[in-house]
């Protein structure tokens, strides 16, 4: 897998108010995509499935370890 580049956010960092719907659950695929900006958006949407079935409390670090444990390897640029 390439290497995907987190934000360098402590732990503590908080949520931005746009990661959040109207009716104030969380938007996995735009926090997700917050905390890693490299990270492409049909896997963003893929990963927020499993972050929205799950009981994690979205923060800085579940959010890199939800990518770390489940992102798929992505396919090179350019390849035939």
């Amino acid at each position: 897998m390439p290497y995907l580049a987190f934000r360098n956010f402590p732990d503590n960092t908080p949520i931005p108010d746009d990661c959040y719907s109207c009716d104030g659950a969380p938007d996995w695929a735009a926090l997700l995509e917050w905390i890693c900006p490299d990270l492409p958006r049909d896997e963003a949407e893929r990963l927020a499935i499993i972050g929205e079935a799950s009981d994690i409390r979205p923060d800085v670090a579940s959010l890199k370890r939800l990518i770390e444990e489940h992102a798929r390897p992505q396919a090179s640029h350019g390849s035939a």
